[in-house]
């Protein structure tokens, strides 16, 4: 589970009001409580007053005001968070002596996805009490990455598609890519060959059109920029979002100049498992490239690579 700080005891309280008035007769009715709705104005955010759905680790803004009802001025306030039945938190647990109590308070979704309850109950003198809840349903953040594993792409003479769309992280025959449609999806094409090896080249490269003559007739033809890394494999899998992502590219001091990388042409060249390649394609979208397999067949056109991807959405 995802490990971040959680200051459950970290509270903002704001409009308190004390008065020390009683009503002349003592009625037996509990205190009024009751949720702060809109916007704070400390915080300028919105209120929590029901059940809500949120991502972990999210400011979380709710407030209440209570007011007693008998003769008795209010005697304590308890807010709890209880996570999942298992993890009960004591947010604020305090006695007073006022008539009328208001506050607001800012906190912290969960760090990890579940339900949890908060509740807060307040008590008068007479020991009467009144309480109300709402629950949070923590779901985990958007990563911000698109994580496609197993990727496998075969050269020109292979059964296996030979183009990659990192948008969707689909594989395309060049039959299929013949729509152009499909076309604007596609970030790489695959081959092997005897000049540069194994290589992903990007469809605006001219020489893709030697090995697929096809593309030449492509009505769109994106442009990615590559590049070898030295980055290790043990840091492609601690990358687990965005930031991380665009982090480890920029200070892998890869230079991204080539719409291609090759075994034979590149600088680094190489085609290995365990290589780390980064791309940028056209729209701007940053990603790394993991080599897991890389398997030649009997003859060139028959040889296969398989990949795993990270890229930014």
């Amino acid at each position: 589970m995802k490990k971040l700080s959680y200051l459950l005891g970290l509270i903002l309280v704001s409009g308190l009001i004390f008065t020390s008035c009683s009503k002349d007769e003592e009625e037996n009715t509990p205190p009024t409580l009751s949720f702060l709705g809109g916007t704070s104005d400390i915080w300028e955010l919105p209120r929590t007053d029901s059940d809500v759905t949120m991502e972990t680790g999210q400011a979380l803004v709710f407030g209440f005001t209570t007011t007693s009802t008998t003769n008795k001025n209010l005697a304590s306030i308890k807010i709890t968070r209880n996570y999942e039945n298992v993890s009960i938190q004591t947010m604020w647990d305090t006695t007073l002596s006022t008539n009328t109590w208001t506050m607001d308070l800012k906190t912290v979704s969960h760090p990890n996805p579940g339900t949890e309850v908060f509740e807060i109950k307040v008590t008068d003198r007479n020991d009467l009490s009144a309480t109300i809840s709402f629950t949070v349903t923590t779901v985990e953040a958007d990563p911000g990455i698109n994580v496609y594993n197993g990727v496998t792409l075969g050269s020109y003479t292979s059964s296996t598609n030979s183009s990659f769309a990192s948008i969707t992280g689909q594989t395309f025959s060049m039959a299929q890519a013949e729509d152009p449609a499909v076309q604007s999806k596609i970030s790489w094409i695959y081959f092997h060959g005897t000049v540069y090896g194994h290589t992903i080249m990007s469809p605006a490269n001219a020489v893709v059109e030697d090995v697929f003559p096809g593309v030449a007739d492509w009505n769109n033809r994106n442009t990615t920029l590559m590049g070898k890394t030295g980055l290790s494999t043990e840091a492609y899998e601690l990358i687990v979002n965005k930031n991380q992502l665009i982090l480890t590219i920029q200070n892998s001091g890869v230079s991204m100049t080539d719409d291609f990388h090759s075994e034979l042409q590149s600088n680094p060249g190489g085609f290995e498992v365990g290589d780390i390649i980064a791309f940028e394609t056209g729209e701007g979208n940053q990603g790394l490239i993991r080599v897991t397999e890389v398997t030649p067949g009997s003859l060139n056109g028959e040889s296969k690579i398989k990949y795993n991807v990270k890229v930014e959405k």
